[in-house]
């Protein structure tokens, strides 16, 4: 569900802007100073940078927190919900620290969050354009596999955009355990699964010649490897289930060659045989494993 809420949140309304950050001392000031415009507070979350990252945070007035490893981003985000969980804002504006998303957006994801929302994520699809048509593809295919992952239904269309505003609810109650860039879709799968009213807002796309040092392509086959790995616990009958009966169909397909092979020479394809075998027998496994990890499964969310 999309929205374009009123930009003015109100004086009364406190927001604190969140950045995970890890050696981005060339934009990370310039994000601050304008972050802080709309901010009670920016606090910085430095993950493990080994340039002068934190130096130039405080320089720009942020509150610096942090880890000397470099953990991952996953890690970062939630550090930052347990730094602020006792006395949360009345919105959490997440931002990344490359330069790749306008701060002057924030008031607009911090005013749905005031209309009652508990996650706002930034879409970049009204701007498709700008993106480069592998990375769009690649979004796509991740917000599908998020959707997957849901129970079907798909949540957002721009799953793993970082620019978001979270609710007080959303970080009382949501606990994050990936460390990786996944967090962007567990942050969205946890908040489904608690009923959390979400929404996506319209921003600007915006990528700098030297923004994100992780590889594009990647960086997206690492993420979609988790949510695979997600759906694999979250729905273990769709993802045992599918890959089964595909194996069984192969194994069909095969012994029906070593039938017509015999048939037409008389001659017994020992090699397809034993592929039919191995086919039917795991597929066969696989469906079970499945049936019986969703009954695990379903009575574990039961309790």
């Amino acid at each position: 569900m999309k929205t374009t809420p009123d930009t003015d949140t109100g004086m009364d309304f406190r927001i604190i802007v969140a950045i995970p950050a890890v050696n981005e001392e060339r934009y990370i000031g310039s994000v601050i100073l304008k972050a802080k415009k709309y901010a009670a507070e920016v606090i910085v979350y430095d993950d493990g940078s080994s340039d002068r990252t934190t130096e130039v945070a405080r320089l720009g007035g942020a509150t610096v927190i942090g880890s000397k490893d470099n953990n991952g981003k996953g890690a970062a985000l939630a550090g930052i919900l347990e730094y602020i969980r006792l006395q949360p804002p009345d919105a959490l504006v997440l931002l990344d620290a490359d330069g790749q998303h306008d701060p002057n957006e924030i008031p607009r994801l911090a005013a749905a969050v005031k209309n009652g929302f508990d996650l706002v994520v930034g879409s970049r699809k009204v701007q498709k354009k700008k993106i480069p048509f592998y990375r769009r593809i690649g979004q796509g295919v991740l917000s599908v596999s998020t959707g997957v992952a849901s129970g079907g239904r798909r949540i957002v269309e721009d799953s793993e955009c970082g620019f978001r505003a979270l609710s007080p609810r959303m970080v009382r109650e949501v606990e994050l355990t990936e460390k990786g860039f996944a967090v962007e879709t567990e942050m969205i799968l946890k908040a489904h699964d608690k009923g959390l009213k979400i929404t996506e807002v319209s921003i600007s796309t915006i990528y700098v010649e030297d923004g994100s040092t992780h590889n594009p392509v990647r960086h997206g086959f690492g993420v979609l490897g988790r949510i695979i790995n997600m759906i694999s616990e979250r729905r273990p009958l769709l993802f045992f289930g599918v890959g089964g009966t595909l194996l069984c169909l192969l194994g069909l397909l095969a012994g029906v060659r070593v039938l017509e092979s015999f048939s037409r020479s008389r001659e017994f394809a020992t090699g397809t045989a034993i592929l039919c075998a191995v086919f039917l027998i795991v597929g066969v496994f696989s469906i079970f494993t499945g049936i019986i990890l969703n009954i695990l499964t379903r009575n574990h969310n039961n309790k």
